[in-house]
């Protein structure tokens, strides 16, 4: 059984299948392996998002309670509407008799993250399923993405490295 660490977790390529295991935990923990200032970071900014919104909360401002309540229910429609557009949130287990093909698609820093996509068959037809990597900002971010390449390989798997672009308009 071989791993590397993903976006959110971990993913596992067993002889049989291609399995994601994820959650919030698993990826502050990788946020703590790879750039402890940028977990601190971003504790912060949500400390102070929920401070903020006490002191709205018990201000009893419910003009802006309605504003902020639409806001962070539009931001999540739109990125769960995304990601699933995108498969990132679909099968977190895949045999690995039916990936027909991965893209390794590299990313840069700042905008976008590394990531594979892998298309398999299911359901009489081919599907995508998008495989986020750890950032480049992360310590192991560009050596764990070289790591997945190698996973892949190793179990048999092609893997073609594309640019960006390339492979949102090969999989559509």
């Amino acid at each position: 059984m071989e791993t590397f660490r993903t976006k959110r977790g971990r993913c596992v390529l067993t002889d049989d299948e291609l399995r994601l295991e994820s959650g919030l935990y698993l990826q502050a923990r990788r946020y703590w392996e790879g750039n402890k200032p940028l977990l601190a970071g971003y504790i912060c900014l949500y400390g102070a998002l929920a401070v903020a919104a006490v002191r709205v909360v018990r201000a009893g401002d419910w003009r802006a309670i309605a504003v902020g309540a639409l806001a962070v229910t539009v931001l999540f429609v739109v990125g769960r509407t995304v990601n699933r557009r995108r498969g990132v949130g679909s099968a977190d287990r895949i045999p690995l008799h039916d990936v027909e093909s991965v893209a390794a698609v590299e990313g840069d820093d700042w905008l976008t993250r590394p990531r594979f996509v892998v298309r398999y068959w299911r359901g009489g037809g081919v599907k995508r399923r998008d495989v986020m990597m750890p950032s480049g900002l992360l310590s192991y971010g560009e050596s764990e993405f070289e790591r997945a390449k190698r996973r892949f390989r190793e179990r048999g798997i092609p893997v073609e490295t594309v640019r960006p672009g390339d492979a949102d308009e090969s999989s559509a």
